[in-house]
């Protein structure tokens, strides 16, 4: 479930063409926005997330757990379930199935449904020792990576960066030319990569919750049907 998640979701979001107004996925916009490199590095969370899933399509679990512990720094509740999707099944590191209970006890720690579903089953299946063992391990995680202190963590990023990047005065209605994918020079509009949703700290955790918390479901349009005549 946690791989789905994290080859579904490894910009926060697949490119949707034609969304409701009310729809919280990232748009063609969005994800334009997001593939560049100054709104990656204004964005720890997602910035290793994604270097984390690459890492992991590319069979480097040390270095996926190393990107994935970065972005959990920032609250990313994907990193921290995915951290302990490979502390359970011993990727990158000696299994540890009480450490893993105590990553998805992190993820779920805002009521995600895919994360709290992870951390009920995780607990389902572990001994009694093991669970004692998982509520001590889980105390020093808590003092560094859950929301109380890692959503400031990120705030202060992002406020940082807009500063830096904008020098104080946001225009909305100019183009910005920022560097994308393959390192290539892109023009994008002001508003979409000023959006409300991407730097305003507490926007953007209300964005972050809308989407996690909200069911995708995914719709496929079926055209009229076709005769076709097949050879003998």
């Amino acid at each position: 479930m946690i791989r789905r998640c994290m080859l579904a979701l490894l910009l926060c979001g697949l490119p949707v063409a034609g969304l409701a107004q009310d729809d919280p996925r990232p748009d063609r916009d969005d994800q334009q926005v997001m593939a560049t490199d100054a709104f990656l590095n204004a964005h720890p969370d997602m910035k290793h997330r994604r270097l984390g899933a690459i890492a992991v399509d590319e069979g480097r679990q040390e270095d996926a757990r190393a990107e994935f512990l970065e972005a959990a720094r920032y609250g990313d509740k994907l990193s921290q379930a995915m951290l302990a999707e490979m502390a359970w099944k011993g990727q990158g590191q000696p299994q540890d199935r009480p450490l893993a209970y105590a990553w998805a006890d992190l993820a779920a720690e805002r009521g995600y449904p895919q994360f709290v579903a992870l951390r009920e089953a995780y607990w389902k299946a572990l001994a009694p020792a093991d669970r004692a063992r998982a509520i001590e391990v889980g105390q020093p995680l808590l003092a560094e990576y859950a929301d109380a202190v890692a959503r400031p963590r990120l705030a202060r990023e992002l406020r940082k960066a807009r500063r830096y990047m904008a020098g104080g005065r946001v225009n909305k209605n100019a183009d910005l030319f920022v560097i994308g994918p393959g390192r290539q020079w892109i023009q994008i509009r002001g508003g979409d990569f000023y959006a409300t949703k991407f730097w305003e700290p507490k926007a953007y955790e209300a964005w972050t919750d809308t989407l996690w918390k909200t069911p995708w479901v995914e719709k496929v349009e079926v055209g009229a049907p076709e005769s076709i005549n097949l050879p003998d």
